[in-house]
């Protein structure tokens, strides 16, 4: 027989009764607690009960409407964003106009999508008919009611603050099919590249489908009341008279800005049944906008009250019910254990290195799918160092890493943390051009090579790739692998973004040498503060980084199309932050640039390349020479004693920077 203890640890205190005695314990706790919870649960008010989850229906209603509001908004900015939009509208093409929103239309399956002139008159409306396949809709033109819309007013009049920025909101009817159908519509302005005014952008979803939408979410009937008169307008109760959920005037009235534990409840009958329905107002556009009334109703459904009797009952069966379950206890902790014996060894097996170490797959239960698990776990450790090379693949040693020692200590924090950063974004100019005429295999195949080059620049300079987006990738520096100040990462942004010209250069020689087009890159780089986190959702996470910071960057690398060819701008930031560095660069054009969303224009600051490394050393052994002289001073200063009137002013920030980063320790220097 072979001898256990030479396989691992031997078992001191047996599971059968690490499962038994706790067991009893446990039972007698959760039986006694459930018959006390019942008795509490079965003998309170139903009256009040239902109530609060009546309101609570209503609070997820309110916050369905919402997450519509976000979508409609979300598909509005798509199509206002969509390359070649509004220059369709400000030439009045329908056509132009058709080609590029109908697929946005159908993809997102709206209801109504509308675009607008700036009279208000519609260019092209896209209307989905009634019970209509998913896919099929109507396209109109000419419509002229769309102007009398308030909101639309307030669109095309420019109105805008500072909480819902120019997109606004409204619930206006369209006639189709002879009969008028609400719609909830949000808009917002259309402008073209030069930021002028074209017209507007008008999303909207059709009541009746906006109601069967929340009631899926909050698990509750759905009506939307008119704002002004209470007429039901759209109800997910089958009513066959839908006038008679119409609300009173008293009804109406009562309905307002209050807390949601107040908010008016009614009791309304549909087929000779009883509904009770909490009303409360259909708010949009952070709650600044009031579209109507929403109520939410349930089924009222009586509750038996408890009694004394009730509980002596729960506590009679809840003592039989203990004494089976310990019993029944007993019976399965020896089953459970043998097999989970068996695993313990292999297990040791398994620490010791032996990964041919195998257990019984027997039954079904939870014990044999844990011998199971057990033996895909055995051949996924064989198969670890595939995946470990297809991880590494994708991020770098050093940030995995980091990565794990700072999500294992929580110095990373998924939930976002503010940091200062310098982000690099850049842009493979052609692309569009190419992507057109050239085959989609080929065309991988160059983004994969321009990347190949890209990516390990970046690395080899401290940064990491965050992201590709078709062409362009983003990089951030100062944060992974480790936390550098800004004018270290500002430095190293700034040489990664010419060694990528560099390297964009040498690859066009050699489309040139090829015959074939050359390509064009445009990077840009801000230093600032910004939000690293985790971003997704449980089961998958990206991290990454956002802000205003991130947003300059990529503007800034838009903008630098204006210098023609491959070209680097950085932001005065990031100018800032290399301080007396900068002298190792070549500037070219500098001034204000206006950036896209910025409602200031943004000094940048075109970088040519580095200097002659002669004239950097020697800058540098001047530096040297002069610090070296005053370090006798500059250790006085910094250790707090007294100094001379008489001897030169205190030691600047720069100085301070230099002995830290470049003199080797000596006396007084350490403590720098």
């Amino acid at each position: 027989m072979e001898d256990r203890s030479s396989v691992g640890p031997r078992v001191r205190f047996s599971l059968l009764w690490r499962i038994t005695l706790p067991f009893m314990l446990l039972a007698m706790i959760l039986g006694f607690g459930a018959a006390y919870l019942i008795n509490r649960f079965i003998s309170e008010d139903d009256g009040l009960r239902f109530q609060r989850q009546l309101v609570n229906s209503g609070q997820q209603a309110a916050d369905s409407v919402v997450r519509v509001e976000i979508d409609l908004l979300e598909l509005e900015r798509l199509i206002a964003n969509t390359e070649g939009v509004a220059d369709a509208a400000a030439a009045a093409s329908a056509e132009d106009l058709r080609i590029r929103v109908l697929p946005l239309v159908v993809n997102a399956g709206a209801d109504v999508v509308a675009v607008l002139d700036n009279q208000g008159t519609s260019l092209l409306t896209v209307r989905r008919r009634p019970d209509a396949n998913v896919g099929e809709y109507d396209t109109l033109r000419g419509e002229t009611y769309y102007a009398q819309w308030p909101f639309v007013q307030q669109v095309l009049a420019g109105v805008s603050d500072e909480v819902v920025g120019d997109k606004h909101a409204g619930m206006e009817p369209i006639v189709l099919e002879g009969v008028d159908r609400h719609v909830f519509f949000v808009a917002g302005p259309l402008f073209d590249s030069a930021q002028t005014l074209k017209g507007a952008v008008l999303v909207g979803e059709y009541s009746d489908r906006l109601v069967a939408t929340v009631e899926n979410e909050a698990a509750a009937n759905v009506s939307i009341y008119a704002l002004a008169t209470g007429e039901a307008l759209s109800s997910t109760l089958e009513l066959s008279d839908p006038s008679s959920l119409n609300l009173t005037a008293e009804e109406l009235a009562s309905v307002g800005e209050v807390e949601q534990a107040r908010r008016p409840v009614r009791s309304i009958l549909v087929a000779e049944t009883e509904y009770w329905e909490v009303l409360t107002p259909l708010v949009v556009r952070e709650q600044t906008v009031t579209l109507g009334t929403m109520g939410v109703s349930l089924l009222r459904v009586p509750v038996q009250t408890g009694t004394e009797g009730d509980l002596s009952n729960v506590l009679r069966f809840g003592v039989v019910g203990l004494v089976l379950t310990v019993l029944i206890g007993l019976l399965l902790s020896n089953s459970i254990t043998r097999p989970l014996t068996r695993l313990v060894e292999a297990s040791a097996k398994v620490a010791m290195g032996n990964l041919e170490a195998q257990v019984p797959e027997r039954g079904t239960d939870e014990i044999g799918v844990l011998g199971k698990t057990f033996n895909r776990m055995v051949e996924g450790l064989r198969e670890g160092s595939i995946y470990r090379d297809l991880l590494g693949r994708t991020v770098t040693p050093e940030v995995r890493a980091q990565l794990r020692t700072a999500f294992s200590d929580g110095a990373l924090i998924l939930k976002g943390q503010n940091a200062e950063a310098t982000i690099l974004f850049a842009d493979f100019r052609g692309y569009t051009s190419m992507a057109e005429n050239t085959d989609p295999a080929l065309v991988m195949k160059t983004l994969n090579d321009y990347f190949s080059g890209v990516v390990p620049i970046i690395s080899m300079h401290g940064g990491v790739v965050n992201k590709f987006d078709g062409d362009s990738v983003m990089a951030f520096f100062g944060i992974l692998p480790r936390y550098l100040p800004p004018r270290v990462s500002a430095l190293q942004a700034t040489h990664a973004g010419l060694a990528m010209l560099e390297h964009i250069h040498k690859v066009n020689r050699a489309r040139e040498s090829a015959r074939q087009p050359s390509f064009q890159m445009g990077i840009g780089i801000s230093t600032g503060t910004v939000i690293a986190g985790g971003l997704g959702s449980e089961d998958r996470v990206h991290y990454t980084v956002v802000g205003d910071t991130v947003n300059t960057a990529q503007r800034i690398q838009e903008a630098s199309q204006t210098l023609g060819g491959s070209a680097l701008v950085i932001a005065e930031s990031t100018y800032r932050k290399l301080g007396a560095v900068r002298s190792q660069f070549q500037f070219g054009q500098t001034g204000r640039a206006a950036l896209k969303g910025k409602q200031r224009e943004v000094m940048v600051y075109q970088v040519l390349g580095r200097k002659s490394r002669l004239v950097e050393e020697a800058q540098l052994e001047q530096q040297v020479k002069h610090y070296t002289a005053s370090l006798p001073r500059i250790t006085q200063i910094l250790s707090g004693q007294p100094t001379d009137s008489n001897e030169q002013p205190e030691v600047s920030p720069e100085e301070r920077d230099f002995l830290k980063e470049r003199l080797p320790p000596s006396e007084g220097v350490e403590e720098l």
